[in-house]
């Protein structure tokens, strides 16, 4: 069976987001333990501070590819406790009610859950399984097409919002923002369906990437993402990355169109 050079990749995209998803999770809860990157330490034993001990802990677990899979399922639950109880009762739509970052992290952390660390990590190079990849196969593929629609969704709202839906404010011609706001508005769904995923993907994986270099990073009042808004950008630039080199999936459009 002939292997796409681009699914070999895989492994190693899935690393990076691994790692840049782990170190990202991390400052989070060094904001609320230490009050490091600008945050404010959380009250001794609230909710907020021990969800800041989840993440200060599990954060550098997830960045070393250690006991990966456990602790991928934990920080997805954790993001999913957040984004119900904090940031539905504000309103049904990540864009609008705060809760697109804790989305983004809760997809990566659940194709950690399902995929595993990856080839640059602890868990493969002592070969460490808690919840081993190999009793989630079946499951893979489903959540595989599950993941890729939502971020696809969730994607597709950052474009409308250039174009004054969802209570944004429309770009206009030729603003750059109204280019980035087009490549959003037909890439989202794309993505969602699983139409041309590779192509669209790598273009929407560099625009990603030129956000954060070109509009987080000079607003400040740091290089980190926690502290400039990039933190979306990021994760999107690296799951976008993921899915490059993985595909659309069985349940997809390019899934029916190589049949």
């Amino acid at each position: 069976m002939k292997i796409e050079w681009l699914y070999v990749l895989r492994p190693y995209s899935l690393s990076l987001l691994r790692i840049v998803a782990g170190f990202l999770i991390w400052q989070r809860g060094a904001q609320k333990l230490l009050g490091w990157f600008g945050g404010e330490i959380a009250t001794e034993f609230s909710p907020l501070w021990s969800a800041g001990m989840i993440e200060f802990i599990g954060g550098p677990l997830i960045l070393l590819g250690l006991l990966t899979q456990t602790v991928a399922i934990v920080l997805a639950g954790e993001m999913l406790v957040a984004y119900w109880f904090i940031h539905v009762p504000q309103g049904f739509w990540p864009l609008r009610n705060g809760g697109e970052v804790t989305m983004e992290f809760f997809i990566a952390f659940l194709l950690f859950a399902f995929f595993g660390p990856g080839k640059l990590s602890m868990d493969a190079l002592f070969r460490i399984c808690i919840v081993c990849e190999k009793s989630l196969n079946r499951i893979q593929p489903y959540a595989h097409n599950l993941l890729r629609i939502l971020a696809g969704i969730m994607f597709w709202q950052h474009g409308a919002s250039k174009f004054g839906i969802f209570g944004g404010n429309a770009r206009e011609f030729p603003d750059l923002t109204f280019f980035a706001g087009v490549l959003e508005f037909i890439g989202g769904p794309l993505i969602a369906l699983g139409a041309f995923v590779r192509p669209v993907t790598f273009v929407l994986s560099g625009e990603m990437a030129y956000a954060f270099w070109f509009s987080h990073v000079p607003r400040g009042p740091s290089f980190w993402p926690v502290q400039n808004g990039g933190e979306m950008a990021v994760l999107f630039c690296f799951i976008f990355l993921f899915f490059l080199t993985s595909g659309a999936g069985k349940f997809s459009v390019d899934g029916l169109l190589r049949k």
